[in-house]
């Protein structure tokens, strides 16, 4: 009986209810974007149709056996353990190095965002599984209305959050890549030029600009489909 009366003043507490909103609006959105992230950087197919359709064969004068090669070694790169990439494909009969110094440092910069990008995927999806397994051992089905609320507040973060980058991506994606970088990076190797750059003709804005919109238009799908999901749930709920 105590047990009873513990969970039901758990479950009307403002202070609980606000601790499980604020941690699922957190976690859940944080979890689908470095998971996305963490997947499109692993996944060959996607280098590929951004190589051809950005016309990086032509940009950069390799042929695509090359750009494959290249594309494989960037993906095994981010999951060594080497600090530096060392990338090297066929050209011409003979093997180049594509990438120079100050690249090859700013590699290392990404690798160091990526590293964080992927054990984000275990923080945040941890924190999700820890707040709603907890929270449905402490207060089983009563649980749910708290839970479609965190769905709900996590939505309209994750969503918020997607609608700003996607809206910036589509009006001006320059200054948005420029921000973006200043904010992430301490240093400016970033800063490559153009005309010398193999790494921008490889990977040129256009790549940039479809894969922050795919970012944003996969992610914004997951959490709808949480979100309804929830909303059944609780319907379900309702109905019994």
């Amino acid at each position: 009986m105590n047990n009873l009366r513990n969970n039901d003043r758990l479950a009307s507490s403002f202070g609980f209810r606000i601790v499980v909103i604020v941690l699922l609006a957190i976690s859940l959105p944080l979890f689908f974007i470095s998971l996305n992230v963490r997947v499109l950087t692993n996944y060959q197919t996607f280098y590929e149709w951004g190589f051809g359709a950005n016309n990086v064969e032509r940009r950069t004068g390799l042929d695509d056996s090359a750009l494959t090669s290249a594309a494989s070694q960037i993906i095994d790169y981010f999951g060594n353990d080497k600090e530096f990439l060392d990338l090297h494909v066929d050209f011409e009969g003979r093997k180049i190095e594509l990438f120079n110094e100050r690249e090859i440092t700013h590699m290392a910069d990404v690798k160091d965002v990526m590293n964080v990008m992927f054990n984000a995927v275990w923080v945040t999806g941890a924190m999700v599984v820890i707040v709603v397994a907890g929270g449905f051992f402490l207060l089983g089905r009563g649980f749910l209305p708290m839970l479609r609320s965190g769905i709900v507040w996590s939505t309209i973060a994750g969503l918020s959050v997607a609608a700003l980058f996607g809206l910036a991506t589509l009006i001006d994606f320059n200054t948005t890549f420029r921000l973006f970088h200043e904010v992430v990076f301490r240093n400016d190797f970033w800063k490559l030029d153009p005309s010398q750059s193999l790494l921008l003709r490889l990977f040129p804005q256009g790549f940039w600009f479809a894969a922050t919109l795919l970012l944003v238009v996969i992610t914004a799908v997951q959490l709808g489909i949480v979100y309804g999901a929830a909303w059944l749930a609780s319907r379900a709920r309702g109905a019994d």
